[in-house]
């Protein structure tokens, strides 16, 4: 049962992107305050939708946003079906790449945020390729700290700049 809602959240994000061919598309920042993107849910009550608390709600797979814990680069396991769907587009779409961007916080040296910021780009391009995307089509860049999306100096700003932003580019 789980697998069929996971397969259903999966056909709907790919019927989505495919109706956006490979163009970056920026929508509203999301409910949690972080980045750009649009959201599409999961399958899961009568009309259809899971609601926006499900577990079971996806982001569309574009301009994705994997969010890390503080100084960690590992992959959270919540994230893992979203990098499924994107993983799987990526094998049936020959035009599509990605550029993975890794980012820290503002705490620690430059030094030190590129260096973990190139770790959380990898961390998701590792299961990109665990999915049977090509590394020819995922580039990954690190910009430390010097991209944050909150300019704040508490830990709900921290924790919006620890992430690796998932982009869309054609070939």
């Amino acid at each position: 049962m789980k697998f069929a809602k996971v397969l259903g959240v999966a056909l709907v994000c790919l019927s989505v992107v495919s109706l956006t061919a490979c163009h970056t598309v920026k929508g509203p920042k999301n409910a949690a305050g972080g980045g750009e993107g649009i959201e599409a849910t999961g399958l899961g009550d009568e009309s259809g939708f899971a609601d926006e608390n499900s577990p079971n709600r996806l982001k569309a797979p574009y301009n994705q946003i994997y969010h890390f814990d503080f100084d960690k680069y590992e992959v959270k396991q919540d994230d893992i079906a979203s990098i499924n769907v994107q993983g799987n587009y990526l094998a049936a779409h020959s035009e599509a790449k990605v550029r993975l961007e890794g980012n820290a916080d503002e705490r620690g040296s430059r030094e030190y945020n590129i260096a973990l910021g190139w770790k959380r780009a990898k961390a998701v391009a590792d299961v990109l390729k665990g999915q049977g995307v090509s590394s020819s089509k995922i580039a990954t860049v690190s910009f430390g700290k010097e991209k944050p999306v909150a300019s704040g100096h508490d830990e709900d700003s921290y924790a919006k700049n620890r992430r690796t932003d998932l982009i869309y580019e054609c070939k």
